[in-house]
């Protein structure tokens, strides 16, 4: 198998748990076992917990370098949307946005280098 397919395989096997576990939850909601508050606009507010998970996806071994990055971009955009756009410690999009430059640098730094430790690896 090679680490594309057992990618797929990954992401298909946690978004599945995923929704299985907020069928569940939904379920014993209407059922009168639990008591979840489903206010859309409520729960909207936590979306970049699914860029998060995404991210985590394609970090978690084996993967590839391209993917690894994608992760770790996925789970540093959600940390950054969230902390910019909910003013977290008083800072909005104006203060942060070059942090995204910053991160696209170290991007675009690492890649090479994670190359290389990833073939060794599988040497």
């Amino acid at each position: 198998m090679n680490d594309e397919w057992r990618f797929h395989w990954r992401k298909q096997l946690v978004w599945g748990i995923l929704f299985i576990a907020f069928g569940v939850l939904v379920l014993m909601d209407r059922a009168g076992m639990v008591e979840v508050d489903l206010d859309l606009a409520r729960i909207w507010h936590y979306w970049p917990v699914l860029l998060v998970v995404i991210g985590l996806t394609q970090m978690i071994p084996p993967t590839t370098p391209r993917h690894f990055l994608r992760g770790l971009w996925h789970i540093f955009f959600a940390g950054w949307w969230y902390v910019s756009f909910q003013h977290v410690w008083g800072l909005s999009f104006a203060d942060t946005w070059p942090a995204l430059l910053v991160v696209w640098g170290l991007s675009l730094v690492t890649r090479p280098l994670l190359y290389r430790a990833i073939s060794n690896n599988k040497e």
